[in-house]
């Protein structure tokens, strides 16, 4: 009886703050509210005014740089900026690299946030739950949690990005259900068996979606002379990108303008998918590499399970045709890429959100470690 009037009081304390949450990523971050679904899906950059360098004793006292722009707007000057501004991703493979970018990004999205309209005033601190890669250590785990405080948040939950996933694309937390996740991202990949609310084995590999940009980029000037800069590249893959093992029957095609490196002038080129297969053909591997060695490292008692679930692929390097074709070569595992990819892990966390008992088994599984 106590525990349903405590559980009426909370959900109706609950009306006067917002339940967030955060997938931070090093391409994208995502933003969702509870009962409200997905508000924020942009690239994680900035594009700030350059910090001047001073020395000697009467250097000026040094201020934050300026930020002129934030996620899509700010990816629009990536290599078009002038030489006064500069355009970063505050994270890399991951982490957090400049701590000042990634608190201004969070505190301008939290600003949008505390501007939507409710029913009920928001009179608390929100309450955020956020995605965090696996291999994190306990440094890098605070200073997620000191960025968000510093931005007006209560109370920080941290879940592990491939439990989110599981959750997201429906795998049941409350039993002994296991299934291997395969989150490739923009930074890292991460190669998990989830069970019980938590990962039993993890691998994490530098092989993504900016890798496999270079890579295009690299093979495009070793063939063509040609120099495109990152977001051809980009686009490239997303276009004729395919790494299926099947012989490609009508390969597309696109046409790709750069600049000649011999003449130093504009020069366009026609490129098929499998001359972008050939180039992207060594970072893919190691993906499907990581998938055999977690199961090599697999408990046996949990392989009947993912022999009859399967191998699920998440993230937005998951929309790389014939990823999972590759991966169910290499390990003979029944391999699919879950529907939107790119959101399985927001949808892992508004689902914990909703979802009080699978909430319930992952912050049991937090409070063991």
């Amino acid at each position: 009886m106590f525990d349903k009037v405590g559980s009426r009081v909370g959900d109706f304390w609950a009306n006067f703050y917002w339940d967030i949450g955060v997938d931070l990523g090093s391409s994208n971050i995502i933003v969702g509210l509870k009962d409200k679904g997905v508000i924020v899906d942009e690239p994680m950059m900035v594009a700030r005014l350059k910090r001047r360098r001073f020395s000697g004793l009467s250097a000026p006292r040094m201020t934050g740089p300026k930020i002129l722009a934030y996620g899509y707007k700010a990816k629009e000057m990536l290599n078009r900026e002038p030489k006064q501004i500069e355009v970063v991703s505050p994270l890399k493979r991951g982490i957090i690299s400049d701590l000042e970018a990634t608190e201004s990004l969070v505190a301008y999205y939290m600003r949008m946030i505390s501007e939507i309209p409710s029913r009920y005033p928001k009179v608390f601190k929100p309450r955020i739950m956020v995605g965090v890669p696996g291999g994190v250590n306990d440094v890098q785990k605070r200073a997620i949690k000191t960025i968000f405080l510093n931005v007006g948040v209560k109370e920080v939950i941290m879940v592990e990005q491939a439990v989110l996933a599981a959750v997201g694309v429906g795998l049941p937390l409350e039993r002994a259900a296991a299934l291997l996740v395969v989150d490739i991202g923009g930074g890292k990949t991460e190669v998990s068996v989830v069970s019980l609310g938590g990962v039993v084995v993890g691998r994490s590999v530098e092989s993504a979606g900016d890798d496999w940009d270079t890579a295009i980029g690299n093979y495009i000037k070793m063939k063509y002379g040609l120099l495109v800069g990152k977001r051809t590249a980009e686009r490239i893959k997303i276009e004729v990108g395919n790494v299926s093992p099947r012989p490609i029957k009508s390969p597309k095609s696109t046409v790709i303008r750069g600049r000649d490196l011999e003449t130093g002038l504009p020069k366009s080129v026609k490129v098929e998918e499998p001359e972008i297969r050939e180039a992207i053909s060594l970072e893919v591997v190691k993906v499907a590499r990581a998938v055999g060695l977690v199961l090599d490292e697999t408990p046996p008692e949990l392989m009947d399970d993912i022999l009859k679930r399967g191998i699920v692929v998440v993230g937005n390097g998951a929309r790389l045709r014939g990823i999972e074709e590759l991966i169910e070569e290499q390990v003979r595992i029944n391999t699919s890429v879950a529907e939107e990819p790119g959101l399985c892990i927001m949808k892992g966390i508004l689902d914990l959100m909703v979802n009080q008992d699978k909430r319930a088994v992952v912050k049991t599984i937090l409070g063991r470690r």
